[in-house]
């Protein structure tokens, strides 16, 4: 279980599914779906590991509610389907989820996110909004100037769950000694099998996003 006891909820998850809460919200709102429409974001807050490990809990509690703070200003406090804060990795970070509702009860990530240049306007209001209270943070480099592209989330978790499975693997092969090393060799040796395709993948994915 680790420090997964330590995850907390700014805003909880739906009692159902997410899909199922989705359709409820979209279906009283009375929108239009087409087959491509975007109905949900899932977005990571977090930042460096050094400013995050620098905070004691309940300031980092404050730094995650102030980003939720912000973020629900934007897309609207209602279409806010949860907020997750994971303290069981290596730099503490938050999953927030949100509906695309606009006011007018239209699905349309257009209107909410906009293009490139609003969401790097959002990025520079955020970095405004957060350094007032924390002023040694920085604002990274827009993807405007850099042309790189954001790292997906679920690639970001698959290099948090391989760096979970390395350190058990370096706990496993620590054990081994003349009393269990035909055992624990072969359980070793089973959780790098399944390790090795993964970092393979994580490797090829992410070059592409360092260009």
């Amino acid at each position: 279980m680790g420090r997964s006891k330590d995850n907390y909820h700014l805003v909880k998850p739906p009692r159902y599914t997410y899909k199922k809460e989705i359709n409820r919200m979209v279906t009283e709102a009375g929108c239009k779906v087409r087959k491509d429409s975007v109905m949900m974001v899932e977005t990571l807050i977090t930042a460096s590991p050094e400013f995050m490990n620098s905070l004691p809990p309940e300031e980092q509690k404050a730094y995650f509610q102030t980003a939720l703070d912000f973020i629900s200003e934007r897309v609207g406090k209602q279409n806010i389907l949860s907020a997750v804060v994971h303290m069981d990795e290596r730099t503490s970070h938050m999953h927030l989820c949100f509906v695309l509702l606009t006011p007018d009860n239209k699905l349309s990530a257009k209107s909410i996110l906009g293009n490139q240049k609003s969401l790097s306007e959002w990025q520079t209001a955020y970095h405004e909004r957060m350094s007032a209270r924390w002023n040694q943070l920085e604002r990274g480099q827009s993807s405007m100037e850099t042309k790189r592209k954001h790292i997906p989330t679920c690639l970001y978790k698959l290099g948090g769950r391989l760096d979970k499975q390395y350190a058990e693997i370096v706990s496993a092969l620590s054990d081994i000694n003349a009393f269990n090393a035909g055992k624990k060799r072969d359980k070793a040796l089973e959780m790098i099998a399944a390790w090795l395709p993964d970092v393979e993948k994580f490797s090829k994915e992410i070059r592409f996003y360092r260009r």
